[in-house]
């Protein structure tokens, strides 16, 4: 059985109510959220994009 993969997308804290996705890949953050939900939904959308990319 292989390890689990990292997610390429993770919420990052820049300070209070200052969230950011992260791009583990390129190295950029985007997506800025007020909120870690905000930012977490975006996180997890991009990872199912991702995802089905990587499975075609």
């Amino acid at each position: 059985m292989s390890a689990p993969t990292q997610p390429r997308f993770v919420v990052q804290e820049h300070g209070p109510r200052d969230f950011s996705v992260y791009d583990t890949k390129t190295g950029l953050s985007r997506y800025p959220c007020f909120t870690r939900r905000g930012a977490q939904t975006i996180a997890d959308r991009k990872n199912a994009e991702q995802a089905t990319k990587e499975a075609r």
